[in-house]
């Protein structure tokens, strides 16, 4: 169950990781200072929810 758990967060954060960065430079290009502050703040949770998931498979394999 927590492996199935583990990869839908890495498969979440790293859609949400690459959208992100997408976002951010079309704020940057736009000159969008609002959207370029929530493409940031889309990175930091794409980024946690993939270091929750890594922390996840961790434990499963008994930190290996």
């Amino acid at each position: 169950m927590m492996e199935s758990i583990a990869l839908v967060l890495k498969i979440i954060g790293a859609i949400i990781q690459v959208t992100s960065v997408v976002y951010t430079f079309t704020a940057i290009a736009k000159k969008k200072r609002k959207h370029i502050w929530i493409g940031i703040a889309l990175f930091v949770v794409a980024f946690v929810l993939l270091n929750q998931a890594t922390h996840m498979e961790d434990r499963i394999r008994g930190g290996y």
